[in-house]
């Protein structure tokens, strides 16, 4: 699992079945990732699924953002290494 820092505090994130039923309970709706927006909600809800003590808005994510691009960068990393493993799962399938 990986790890990102956010107001000098450490959080787990990673991709998993519980971070997409926690986006699909703040959002009223599956992911689609059609919009950026959907990426970082999806990465908000991450960090509500695998932290008791995240506590920020989205807003506030949003602002902590804008001010270090490590963060989102390091959930696009969680996100393509969870799709190189599943493409590697289908091609053992075959």
């Amino acid at each position: 699992m990986m790890k990102v820092i956010i107001k000098k505090k450490e959080y787990n994130i990673r991709f998993s079945l519980r971070v997409l039923f926690k986006y699909e309970e703040v959002c009223g709706h599956p992911f689609e990732g059609k919009r950026l927006q959907d990426l970082y909600m999806l990465m908000h809800c991450a960090l509500l699924a695998l932290n008791e003590d995240y506590t920020l808005t989205f807003d506030e994510l949003i602002d902590y953002c804008d001010e270090d691009k490590d963060v989102f960068e390091t959930f696009q990393k969680v996100l393509n290494d969870s799709q190189k493993r599943d493409q590697g799962k289908k091609k053992e399938a075959t």
